[in-house]
């Protein structure tokens, strides 16, 4: 083997490691490159979850007080404390069904 590579011309050698040189500098360039991708896309990802949480947290005492005003509402209502009896639920199904036109059982 090494005197077949003793065979080979001085210029061929030199070509052969300046490709060598480049193909591992253009590798070196391209990770580099893709890492960078990776920050600005991660980067990216952040600002637009910061904006999102900010804006939860702009809305979520508006939301509590639309809940609380909702159940003093309630509240006010008499009987809203009391549990319906057994089989309301489907009782009252059956009625939504026929104001719907659905099943007339």
């Amino acid at each position: 083997m090494i005197a077949l590579f003793s065979r080979i011309p001085w210029q061929w050698k030199a070509a052969g490691g300046v490709v060598l040189a480049f193909a591992l500098l253009w590798t070196a360039y391209s990770y580099q490159k893709a890492r960078a991708d990776r920050a600005v896309a991660q980067a990216r990802t952040s600002k637009v979850t910061t904006r999102a949480l900010d804006q939860v947290a702009v809305e979520i005492p508006i939301i509590r007080s639309e809940q609380e005003e909702k159940q003093r509402a309630v509240d006010q209502i008499e009987g809203s404390d009391q549990r319906l009896p057994d089989g309301y639920g489907a009782d009252l199904q059956r009625v939504r069904d026929r104001q719907r036109g659905g099943d007339p059982r």
